[in-house]
């Protein structure tokens, strides 16, 4: 068991996504309060400092809280709200966004994207501007910069979207969308749930998979993973303060 922490390592106290980097084995976090991404080796431990970290007035970065890596095409891809702001990998010091994704048309109100670079799609996790409690799934193309409209959007009744839990995935290899959802309530519900979409989905569909409500065992799904060795989805339930883990043979 490893542990990074100390005054060397930048960390803060408030920090909400974590990404790894398989091909180059790094690990990056994006740490609100300074307003930075920090770039770790795979194996760093103790007081070790980051490699590398973006930060500064030309990133354009206004507390980030959430980001995804594609280490096939070398970027690094940063949820700001009203848009999603594109950095090189190996980018360091105070480094300009290579692409911004931004605009009306875009209807980009997020906090949580992922890429797919199978498909080369980018996925975003918005609620529509002006409508709040409306969760929808934008695809975008990988590259798409500036005031550019989703080539298609997944959501309304039949999707089930109520309360998305922020933090999601893609598996690439067979192009699925794996998300949680909160369900109905204030904090906990019954009728949370993770499901499963299909990149090539689009308009109101339901989820090709469903695990939880009404009346599942999750409560407050805050963070999903695959084991592909294993076949495997693992859920992280905030309210059950628990690690759940599910045989999904189906998606793999």
């Amino acid at each position: 068991m490893r542990k990074l922490e100390g005054q060397k390592t930048l960390l803060g106290r408030t920090m909400h996504s974590i990404a790894y980097d398989e091909v180059h084995d790094e690990f990056f976090l994006p740490v609100p309060f300074p307003q930075a991404i920090l770039a770790f080796r795979g194996g760093a431990n103790g007081e070790e400092a980051p490699v590398r970290y973006i930060q500064g007035p030309s990133t354009g970065l206004t507390y980030p809280n959430r980001l995804a890596v594609d280490p096939v095409h070398n970027e690094i891809f940063v949820p700001q709200t009203n848009k999603v702001l594109v950095y090189p990998r190996d980018g360091n010091g105070d480094v300009a966004p290579i692409r911004v994704l931004q605009g009306p048309d875009t209807l980009l109100n997020t906090n949580a994207v992922a890429v797919d670079p199978v498909h080369n799609l980018l996925i975003v996790v918005s609620e529509l501007p002006g409508e709040p409690e409306t969760p929808r799934i934008l695809i975008f193309n990988r590259t798409d910069k500036g005031n550019v409209k989703p080539k298609a959007m997944i959501g309304g009744p039949k999707s089930g979207f109520r309360r998305l839990s922020g933090p999601f995935i893609v598996y690439p290899p067979r192009g699925w969308i794996i998300l949680g959802d909160r369900g109905e309530g204030e904090l906990a519900s019954d009728t949370a749930y993770v499901g499963v979409w299909s990149v090539e989905d689009n308009g109101d569909v339901p989820p090709r998979w469903r695990i939880g409500g009404p009346n599942g065992v999750l409560q407050m799904p805050r963070g999903v993973a695959l084991n592909p060795k294993h076949k495997e989805l693992i859920v992280s339930d905030k309210r059950l303060n628990a690690v759940l883990t599910f045989s999904f043979p189906e998606m793999f």
